[in-house]
């Protein structure tokens, strides 16, 4: 449905921050933004809307005048009556005057109610379509942006523009947008009107004009950085509770909560704090905007009686001109009062664009190609990688020449860079400069030679930390293979060394995990991610420790498994245990993003470097281990 073309922000050149960009002062361009993203499909049904609008506020207009001739009508029977007089006959013209002004009023009020009838169905639904492509937009943009956007990202701030901020720009499309083009066309109208009616009376209500401008002038600063403050605060208590949530139990394990409670309410009360101020503000622009409105009519009410009595307006005229008045300063005031609604929306639109405006580092050049015949070839050529330009090398300089089928240990301690060389041969970043230089290749080209999307699906990458989605085992199991047959299922399961586990569960398949796979223990979760990426058949697989969590006879069974199912597979295991790593063709220890030592298990023992010396050492654990259990 979405109408939103991803690919022309792939090459907007942001150097800065989110937080840091300049923002617009007015509504005005984030509005044109908007519009030319968004509201350009719907042109034609918003100027239906806004005719359908103007012509229900114009009818507005006739019901003051009749009323004024109705009451001019009358008058001489007042009179009369009021001094005594024989009533005077009422004529069929001024019978018919009379009636003609009462249907008139009555034809008016009916049309006004039709029309805002069709006018709020039309907008409800164009505001809804809006809302849904933007935030398809959103979700696309976010699936295409780089890792490292995500790294200097909150997910809960990231939600907030996606809920919040699109929630904002809705209710203004609704109701504000149209409301704001008919105040504006009708004040002017309106005007001109009035001049019309009585030009005497007309610049006496033009005389305040300028004090609402002033007014509007000074609160609009105001306001719009109050504005801001209130966006960011929501997506701080977002960024909190998004953190919290997924964290409940280590906040729990740790008996924090009512410091995590405090430091909730804390935010809360800024952001009431800064709303109340906002209110208040908004409250005072409105008050004076309706002290101004009343000096207005106080002047053109005393100007209005000095003409009756001069015998230039009649009572009926004076009625009607008063009534319009009304009509000419509540658009005007509508229009102040909006400015805070204003202010907020433009806000909102702002921190969109900047998530629709971040480039696309990580993306597919004109001349990629599909992968066609994947061989599962890995060679690397003196990468060099940081994830900031100033920042310190990850990866300092690594090259490797990884042939098809071979099985690659890496082992180095922590912070060695091995799980970011995986994130670099899955192309979750490119080491292209400021960031990274050297080369990495698939089957012979450098990764960016292939289609993003046909690259990761030979390139398996399977996390530490095994990150399931809410739903039942065979939903996360078929994720990265929707069309996987129930034997793809039970022969993965079976490699994972999971089958015997899921069968003795009631439901089996079909068992709920939760969010986040929490029903799962953490050993399940890794061998679900490990038969996930299975069911893809990668022809390279990633593995991040992604074993951890299993003892060391689950885990043996497993790579058994994995060498004697799926034969000619390349894989690249990144261990911190050499019992995991021991059995690959090749290892490489790591440590600050250099390789250290590079060979099969035997050579690098007999070598007697940093390999040998943590073998040895674990070697040792389990034997004390062992003794001690057996003892």
């Amino acid at each position: 449905m979405s109408r939103f073309k991803a690919d022309k922000y792939a090459s907007s050149d942001k150097s800065k921050l989110p937080e840091e960009r300049q923002k617009p002062t007015s509504l005005r361009k984030p509005l044109a933004r908007l519009h030319q993203e968004f509201l350009r499909p719907y042109r034609l049904s918003f100027a239906v809307c806004l005719v359908g609008l103007l012509v229900q506020s114009l009818l507005v207009l006739p019901v003051p005048i009749l009323q004024g001739r109705i009451l001019d009508m009358l008058l001489p029977f007042a009179e009369a009556a009021k001094a005594g007089k024989p009533a005077l006959a009422v004529s069929s013209q001024v019978m018919f005057g009379i009636a003609t002004g009462l249907a008139g009023i009555v034809t008016c009020q009916l049309l006004r109610t039709s029309l805002s009838w069709a006018v709020s169905n039309t907008t409800g639904r164009i505001s809804q379509e809006v809302v849904v492509e933007l935030r398809a937009a959103l979700h696309k943009k976010l699936m295409r942006l780089p890792m490292a956007y995500f790294d200097a990202q909150q997910t809960g701030r990231l939600m907030a523009r996606v809920t919040s901020d699109v929630g904002s720009i809705l209710s203004f499309v609704n109701s504000g947008l149209l409301q704001l083009i008919n105040d504006l066309i009708l004040a002017v109208g309106i005007a001109a009107l009035l001049f019309w009616l009585q030009w005497r009376l007309a610049l006496i209500a033009m005389v305040v004009m300028p004090l609402y401008m002033i007014n509007q002038k000074i609160f609009s600063g105001k306001i719009r950085q109050l504005s801001k403050a209130i966006r960011s605060q929501v997506s701080s208590i977002y960024a909190l509770l998004s953190e919290r949530v997924s964290a409940v139990r280590v906040v729990r394990g740790c008996a924090q909560e009512s410091n995590e409670l405090a430091e909730l309410d804390k935010r809360i009360d800024h952001h009431r704090e800064l709303s109340w101020k906002n209110t208040r503000t908004g409250a005072l622009l409105g008050l004076l905007a309706t002290l101004i409105t009343g000096l207005g009519t106080m002047g053109v009410l005393m100007g209005g009686i000095l003409l009756v009595g001069r015998g230039r307006l009649t009572m009926g005229e004076l009625l009607a001109f008063y009534s319009l008045i009304g009509q000419l300063y509540g658009p005007i005031v509508r229009l102040t009062q909006f400015q805070a609604t204003a202010q907020s929306t433009a806000v909102a639109i702002e921190r969109l664009c900047e998530v629709l405006d971040e480039p696309e580092t990580v993306t597919d050049t004109p001349d990629s190609q599909p992968v066609i015949q994947p061989q599962g070839a890995i060679e690397l050529n003196d990468v060099h990688f940081q994830y900031q330009p100033d920042g310190p090398q990850v990866i300092d300089g690594v090259t490797l020449n990884i042939h098809p089928g071979m099985t690659l240990g890496i082992i180095g301690p922590s912070g060695a860079g091995k799980t970011t060389l995986l994130a670099l041969i899955a192309r979750l970043y490119d080491v292209h400069p400021p960031t990274g230089d050297g080369e990495i290749l698939f089957d012979g080209q450098k990764i960016s030679h292939w289609l993003l999307a046909d690259l990761r699906q030979q390139i398996a990458l399977v996390p530490q930390q095994a990150l399931l989605f809410e739903g039942t085992i065979r939903t996360n199991l078929a994720y990265a293979r929707p069309d996987a047959t129930e034997q793809d299922l039970q022969a993965a399961l079976d490699i994972a060394d999971l089958q015997t586990t899921i069968s003795r569960l009631p439901a089996g398949l079909e068992t709920a995990v939760g969010e986040r796979g929490v029903t799962l223990s953490g050993g399940q979760r890794q061998r679900l991610a490990l038969a996930r990426s299975i069911i893809a058949k990668p022809s390279v697989m990633l593995l991040d420790d992604c074993t951890s969590a299993l003892d060391a006879e689950t885990e043996s069974r497993i790579q058994e498994s994995l060498a004697d199912r799926l034969p000619g597979r390349t894989c690249i295991i990144v261990s911190q245990k050499t019992s995991s790593v021991r059995n690959a063709d090749q290892i490489i220890v790591m440590d600050k993003g250099k390789i250290l030592e590079q060979g099969t298990h035997q050579e690098l023992v007999e070598f007697g470097g940093w390999y040998a010396s943590t073998y040895a050492a674990q070697t040792s654990a389990m034997t004390d281990k062992i003794y001690d259990e057996a003892a």
